[in-house]
């Protein structure tokens, strides 16, 4: 439909600190699986590719809001 959307290379945390800003970008792509643990998927890419993966929720992801 010609829309797009900005994901930036925000990096990725873990507690407090920050990791591989300006170098990688990780995004929270579905809805938690409370039954197991925790766990979601979530986009990654770096300049090597990019990929859908499992992170449990203590890896920090950013999260792309989206409106209608």
């Amino acid at each position: 439909n010609g829309n797009s959307i900005f994901l930036p290379a925000a990096g990725s945390c873990y507690g407090s600190s920050r990791y591989y800003v300006g170098e990688d970008g990780h995004f929270w792509g579905s809805t938690p699986d409370e039954s197991s643990t925790g766990g979601a998927c979530n986009l990654s890419f770096d300049s090597g590719g990019r990929g859908v993966f499992w992170a449990g929720r203590g890896n920090g992801r950013m999260v792309r809001p989206v409106s209608e």
